[in-house]
């Protein structure tokens, strides 16, 4: 991007001073240096020159502060970025996140570190750069779904989009309450003496931000309805696109604006609805990691939901419905080892009449109770707009199944490293001593429920991407899982793994 003059001329600046009411005439007089902060925080996002333009040079900047290294980490290992490997350098994270997300990470959290000095506007300004970093993240992945050459762009221009909303409510916040009522440029003259999108383009100029930004802001946005066919229309569809539906998903008072918007991105985008809803779950789940890493925890944007159901790697809320047969003994051999090729082929069976991942986890987990030996089975899934969220969702061989799935639900980075460390994986594992394991231990409250020494964890995965974890063993302080109890694990699982991606599509 090219840079805009230094300043604005000296008429543009009397012109601009004569119209903008009084609390906002700092904003462009660029002797005041109002608001720093923000002033910083947009330059030092669409800088794509000077020392930090290089992995390398962002990494040394990254690692001399040991905040923003713990949060470039936690959002590298997430599950919504990293869902097959660990990272264990700043300089890994930052090439396998990307330039623009990390150097976005680092500018928000050190926006949300100066509005401690104002906590009477933080809520309000924590919702606007909640918005922008959901509206960046979707413009990154529905720019991937269409294999749009340069994504990182979409992901820095989306991010500051909508800075102008950001300024002018942390300088005027009752003018901003009154914008976002404004319906027309001349009710946006009304507010501001200007419309806002010469107010925008103003302040950009002052800033000295890139005139790719300055040209973004005022370009009209692609004819509704149509497919957009050149790269301009793309981008800027791409851009204004995402912002706006964020802001609808942020407005619980109209759901119905999230929908319009929706499927004017999937004209404008041609994307096939499977592809589109996969995208937007991708992108509202690194716009919750985001937002959360810079110390937004509340939820402020609601997720989009599909208009209509559709096949689909995503498990929202799964109710499997299991009996709670009696526990098989510890001392009779399980039917997997007794008569294999028979259970098997009744397993077999019970996987073609499944229709759905409900069906299909429901057969797998009543299967290693009834004949794979296994005394307890667990299921946990993760959310799929908030995969550091796990949830225990069944179990059977317990008698009090509430207390036994409430110790799965928690954080992955935060409460079950240990989970975490086996979703990152493709196979199964036998874990013994697992609560001597140091930082990859169970949680003190999964292990003073479950009081096990030894058991099988595994991944379940959809493709590449992790979607739950399941867990079995022989019971509370009792026979330790074997080696063969694995084997015979894997009889099933394997088998399993192959039919969840069967009915998704992948093979």
């Amino acid at each position: 991007m090219q840079t805009a003059p230094s300043v604005m001329n000296s008429e543009a600046n009397s012109e601009i001073f004569a119209l903008v009411p009084p609390s906002l005439r700092r904003l462009f007089d660029p002797q005041a240096n109002a608001l720093p902060a923000l002033q910083a925080t947009c330059q030092k996002i669409l800088n794509m020159s000077g020392d930090t333009s290089s992995p390398e040079a962002l990494a040394q900047v990254v690692s001399r502060d040991p905040g923003l290294t713990c949060k470039v980490l936690q959002i590298a290992n997430g599950i919504a970025y990293s869902p097959q490997q660990t990272i264990t350098s700043v300089a890994h994270a930052v090439i396998w996140l990307g330039l623009d997300t990390v150097r976005a990470l680092v500018a928000t959290a050190q926006l949300m570190e100066h509005l401690e000095q104002a906590p009477d506007r933080r809520p309000l300004l924590s919702r606007l750069i909640a918005k922008a970093l959901f509206a960046s993240t979707h413009a990154f992945e529905l720019g991937t779904a269409m294999h749009y050459p340069q994504p990182g762009q979409l992901f820095s221009a989306a991010l500051l989009y909508s800075f102008t909303d950001l300024v002018i409510a942390y300088q005027a916040p009752d003018l901003y309450e009154l914008l976002v009522e404004a319906r027309t440029p001349v009710d946006e003259s009304n507010i501001l003496g200007v419309s806002k999108v010469r107010f925008a383009t103003a302040l950009a100029r002052t800033w000295v931000l890139p005139t790719g930004l300055v040209d973004l802001i005022g370009a009209p946005t692609p004819p509704m309805g149509t497919r957009w066919q050149t790269d301009h229309q793309i981008f800027v569809g791409l851009v204004a696109g995402a912002n706006s539906l964020v802001s609808a998903m942020a407005n619980s008072l109209k759901p119905d604006v999230a929908g319009r918007i929706r499927r004017t991105l999937q004209q404008g985008t041609a994307l096939p609805e499977r592809s589109l809803q996969e995208a937007l779950t991708r992108a509202f789940d690194k716009g919750r990691q985001l937002s959360r890493s810079v110390g937004i925890t509340e939820t402020l944007i609601a997720q989009a939901s599909a208009p209509t159901p559709t096949v689909t790697p995503v498990i929202s809320s799964p109710k499997i419905q299991i009996p709670s047969p009696s526990q098989p003994s510890s001392q009779t051999v399980p039917p997997i080892q007794a008569q294999p090729f028979e259970t098997l082929q009744r397993f077999q069976t019970s996987l073609l009449a499944a229709k759905d991942f409900n069906s299909l986890l429901s057969a797998l987990v009543k299967a290693l109770h009834d004949d794979g030996g296994f005394t307890r089975v667990a299921l946990a899934l993760l959310n799929p707009g908030d995969t550091d969220q796990l949830l225990g969702r069944v179990v059977v061989g317990v008698d009090e199944p509430t207390q036994h799935l409430c110790s799965f639900t928690g954080s992955l980075t935060v409460d079950h490293p240990l989970f975490l460390r086996v979703l990152k994986r493709h196979d199964p594992i036998l874990v013994s001593d697992a609560a001597a394991e140091g930082p990859q231990s169970l949680h003190p409250t999964f292990a003073a429920t479950w009081q096990t020494s030894s058991a099988v964890l595994a991944p379940i995965r959809v493709g590449n991407r992790p979607i739950g974890l399941l867990y079995c063993d022989r019971g509370a302080q009792s026979t330790q899982v074997s080696s063969h109890d694995l084997q015979s694990f894997q009889l099933f699982f394997g088998q399993a793994i192959l039919s969840i991606n069967r009915l998704a599509g992948i093979l």
